[in-house]
């Protein structure tokens, strides 16, 4: 408080100084450089009220509390008003008198005088920020940026104020045609973007900055390759959110990543309606410390909820998680519970404790490859697992369950895609005898999961190679981990009874294009630094995913990336669980249990006979006696 006293004192009495001079000054032109004797006693005598008017303009709108060396337009104005009132001011008084030793043409004159005298110096800071940018010497990179608008702007401007980034900007490229040939901070703007490789070798770029916040997946694949023609590496200016979400400088270029690359568009979720799903509820995650139930408990705690019980077999992983949330957790009640949804009653007993009101199930086996193998595994897991935590949030009176399935589980090809298609059809079958509202939710690959191919892809390209696709026409959809969970919470806010959702999964990769845009974004050439190896398809696998199946029907929501799969009232519980309990029987014979499982999940929607009315045993949550 005293420091910016002291600076407010000290930028006044220059305030006085400036004005004193543009007075002389004034008078000086105004008498050819001969003022009246009378002229200097009068300016003496009134120039105290004169530098009181000045400093208290000043004063009022503000101009002693800006920091001038990141002043802009706005604050140059608020200075010139500052002036005209204190001119205006001081001519009305100097009106008054019949006979004046000052003329108004004095005043007059002075005013302007004062305004670019009193700018220079303050602005001063601000123009040293802007002395000549670093020339070619060691350490410094020459930085073509794509794209002059704001962000681009700023980024130029950051890079000349900074010299810590040794990055010195060249040139802009952009689409923009009413930019080309101008000059941004100095920097001229030289083209299109299409006309990258020929500028940058003309400016000798030692690097690309992608300045575009906006920007498609397509466009920064446009712009990566047309900067590999030119030989030259390409990085990305962090957006905001990475700004305030990782602690960065907008300087601060980051590499370009997948996610760059495929370019799905941020998603908006109804924040109000999810945190009303959520905000104060007993909320269960099951398979809490994979991939997908991490981001679940980050994004459900973010929205409030009362206690957060977290389920998995991993311990490592749960304690992890909770490091991790422990700083966010507010009043919120934070509980992880160590054990399998495949094991009846440690399920019924973290039901029974914790009493959710919302179910995220999560949990499962999911390597496709894997599962192929332990058949048994895949189905204690994933169908007996779903059916117990089915079982148990109906009997203990859950509000929701929101079951993750996946893109595999249409016509499956695989025990994986078998068992999640299995689990689909037992929540369908519960939402026709049950108050607890069921529903699924389904979607693809997400990027950087566990034993997903983009952290692979980085492992072997760090090894040095090769990279191994099973084939050269593998198709998949990706979502990124947040987008995925982010719209599981948006589909469980507005989901109804027995309903199955399938999120946009955006365009379809072609995974070997995949793997040479994640070689060349190390700076690689595919198939001669890195080798590309193809192994064959592995058992279960499918060159393309199917989104819906034969009997579905896609029909919008009130979310436009979130879509409903209408179908025909589902198979009856009864007969679901019998065949569950049939092939509990087979896990001693895996490849019986295999054939089992595909026959299961190929049971088409209504059959076996008319539904139960309604659950049987029920827990009253306030008693917690057994309702029948």
């Amino acid at each position: 408080m005293r420091q910016r006293l002291l600076r407010s004192l000290a930028a006044a009495l220059l305030d006085v100084a400036i004005v004193a001079a543009t007075y002389v000054a004034a008078l000086l032109f105004r008498f050819d450089g001969h003022v009246p004797t009378q002229s200097w006693h009068a300016f003496a005598r009134v120039y105290p009220g004169i530098a009181l008017a000045f400093i208290l303009a000043n004063w009022l709108l503000g101009i002693y509390r800006i920091a001038w060396r990141y002043a802009s337009v706005i604050e140059a104005v608020r200075l010139g008003a500052a002036v005209m009132v204190a001119t205006i001011v001081v001519t009305g008084i100097n009106v008054l008198p019949r006979t004046r030793d000052i003329p108004l043409s004095v005043t007059l004159v002075s005013g302007p005088l004062s305004f670019l005298a009193m700018s220079f110096v303050k602005l001063s800071p601000r123009l040293l920020a802007h002395r000549p940018t670093l020339r070619d010497v060691d350490g410094v990179q020459r930085v073509l940026i794509a794209g002059a608008g704001a962000t681009g702007q700023f980024v130029a401007r950051e890079f000349q104020q900074h010299r810590v980034w040794r990055l010195r900007p060249v040139g802009f490229v952009d689409d923009d045609t009413g930019k080309r040939g101008s000059r941004i901070h100095g920097v001229p703007v030289l083209g299109a973007i299409a006309d990258l490789p020929r500028i940058a070798r003309r400016v000798e770029a030692d690097l690309v900055a992608i300045a575009l916040p906006s920007v498609s997946g397509a466009k920064v694949r446009e712009i990566a390759a047309l900067a590999e023609a030119a030989n030259v590496p390409v990085r990305m200016v962090p957006g905001l959110p990475e700004v305030v979400r990782d602690n960065l400088s907008v300087g601060q270029l980051r590499e370009l990543t997948v996610e760059d690359l495929l370019g799905r568009e941020p998603v908006e979720i109804d924040f109000a309606g999810c945190a009303a799903v959520v905000h104060n509820a007993s909320v269960l995650i099951t398979g809490a410390a994979g991939s997908v139930g991490t981001e679940l408990a980050r994004q459900a705690l973010a929205l409030g909820p009362a206690a957060l019980h977290l389920l998995d077999i991993n311990e490592s992983g749960l304690h992890d998680l909770q490091v991790e949330l422990a700083p966010a957790r507010g009043e919120c009640d934070i509980k992880l519970w160590i054990g399998s949804v495949a094991e009846r009653a440690k399920t019924a007993q973290v039901f029974s404790q914790a009493r959710p009101d919302l179910v995220f199930h999560a949990g499962a086996y999911k390597h496709v490859d894997l599962m192929e193998l332990h058949p048994d595994e895949a189905f204690r897991a994933n169908v007996v697992g779903t059916l117990n935590v089915c079982q148990a949030a109906d009997l203990y009176g859950a509000r929701k369950l929101v079951f993750i399935s996946t893109d595999k589980s249409v016509h499956p090809a695989s025990v994986y895609g078998a068992t999640k298609r299995v689990g689909e059809l037992l929540v369908q079958a519960m939402a026709e005898r049950s108050e607890t509202v069921f529903c699924t939710v389904r979607f693809g690959n997400v990027i950087g999961s566990r034993g997903s191919v983009v952290p692979t892809f980085w492992r072997q390209i760090a090894s040095g190679g090769p990279v191994t696709l099973t084939h050269p026409e593998m198709m998949r959809y990706f979502l990124t981990i947040p987008e995925a969970v982010s719209l599981v919470i948006q589909a469980a806010a507005f989901a109804r009874q027995g309903e199955t959702f399938m999120l946009d999964m955006g365009e379809e990769v072609r995974i070997a294009d995949l793997a040479e845009r994640m070689i060349r974004l190390k700076g690689l050439r595919p198939g001669e630094d890195i080798p590309i190896v193809y192994t064959g398809l592995r058992p279960g696998e499918k060159l393309r995913e199917v989104l819906v199946a034969d009997h579905e029907e896609v029909r919008p929501t009130s979310h436009p990336k979130v879509l409903l799969m209408a179908t025909e009232r589902a198979a009856d519980a009864r007969v679901l669980v019998a065949e569950v309990e049939r092939l509990a029987r087979m896990q001693h014979d895996p490849a019986r249990l295999a054939r089992a499982l595909h026959a299961l999940a190929r049971l088409e929607p209504g059959a076996g006979g008319e539904p139960e009315p309604r659950a049987g045993a029920r827990v009253d949550r306030r008693e917690g006696d057994a309702a029948v």
